[in-house]
């Protein structure tokens, strides 16, 4: 294989990661796109300060870190500051930075000279774009043409997602109606940019809607009837509009992911059957769907759960640590992610049958 060959082969490759390169160099000089003064540590010292009592007898450790920086852009640029910042040993609500580290500051300045330096925050938007990058270098990699276009699926739903929220806040459109909106765009846009305009995605798109449609007439009829017994809303206290919409909204997006990859993965496994074999019987097929739906159930069940139950992990951290008991932990604190799991168990489940006999008629129609 000559040079020009290579080179046209691997063209996509080549020009994402020249991009790449570009992107890299760029976010780790962006500093004068900022407003907010932007400091890089350059050296610390650190010291014990005392031990005190948090809660439930648990005590933690001080130290007081003295920082060295310098001032990347705006006014004082290249000027060193010193200033100190005073963690716990746990990092639950402050933090130990490093030699590197790049934080966003406010100055405090008095007769030209600075006199005060607050810590605002972290800078991470290097880390994110080298996230991002390897995220889409990887999708390249394995889907090609298909992954490129899963990404672009994303980006559009992020789009979407945005829109959602700005209405909802403009319009003061109710909540659960835009959310099913939302739910159908995403079921059309993410099916046919990955998987094409063919009877396998319409048949996954109708699956995924009426999917949606049943876990949300279900979930309200329960909460109804139970009257939210046994779902704290502790964790939603600071939201200024009413719980109930937010939660059902949560349940109607939360579980779309799973249920769309359940119905793609029955629709298109049922296509390839009939593909291989045209004389394949109605019954064959409905078997083999159940068999496939039966496999990737528990799976999708489990990928679901572990999802919800992850973004508390910081908290239940805290919480072990302080002596809170599991039972309190269940009742008190995670009740929300165990309904949105079950909730979203209940959907998949329910998808499965839905997605086989939504693709049977639609090829039953197409072999007439």
């Amino acid at each position: 294989m000559n040079l020009s060959t290579l080179l046209k082969k691997n063209l996509k490759i080549i020009i994402f990661i020249f991009i790449a390169i570009f992107l890299i160099i760029f976010t780790y000089n962006d500093y004068n796109l900022y407003d907010d003064t932007i400091v890089r540590v350059i050296n610390t010292k650190e010291e014990y300060v005392s031990t005190e009592e948090v809660t439930f007898g648990y005590k933690e450790s001080i130290y007081n870190e003295e920082i060295e920086a310098k001032v990347m852009n705006g006014e004082y640029k290249g000027e060193i500051v010193k200033f100190n910042n005073e963690y716990h040993k746990g990092e639950a609500y402050d933090q130990r930075y490093a030699i590197g580290d790049e934080l966003f500051v406010s100055l405090y300045v008095k007769n030209n000279i600075i006199k005060r330096v607050n810590i605002d925050g972290y800078k991470r938007d290097k880390y994110i774009v080298l996230l991002i990058l390897l995220f889409v270098f990887i999708i390249m990699l394995v889907g090609h043409l298909k992954g490129l276009l899963s990404v672009f699926s994303v980006v559009i739903n992020i789009i979407l997602f945005c829109f959602l929220i700005h209405i909802n806040a403009i319009k003061s459109i109710g909540l659960v109606p835009l959310s099913f909106m939302v739910a159908i765009l995403y079921s059309i846009v993410s099916l046919t940019l990955v998987s094409g305009v063919n009877k396998k995605t319409l048949s996954a798109i109708i699956s995924s809607i009426l999917g949606v449609i049943l876990i949300f007439i279900i979930s309200f009829i329960v909460i109804k009837i139970t009257n939210y017994s046994g779902i704290r809303f502790d964790q939603m206290e600071l939201l200024t509009r009413p719980y109930e919409e937010i939660f059902i909204s949560e349940i109607i997006l939360g579980g779309l992911g799973a249920i769309m990859d359940i119905s793609i993965s029955i629709s298109s496994s049922l296509n390839e059957l009939i593909e291989k074999n045209k004389r394949i019987s109605v019954k064959a097929l409905r078997k083999s769907g159940f068999n496939i739906g039966q496999d990737i159930m528990g799976t999708m069940i489990n990928v679901l759960f572990f999802t919800y139950i992850c973004t508390g992990i910081s908290n239940l951290v805290i919480f072990f640590r302080n002596g809170v008991s599991i039972a309190n932990l269940m009742t008190e604190y995670i009740s929300l992610e165990m309904t949105r799991a079950l909730t979203g168990a209940i959907g998949i489940v329910i998808t499965i049958p839905i997605s086989i006999y939504v693709s049977l008629y639609l090829y039953k129609r197409r072999a007439k």
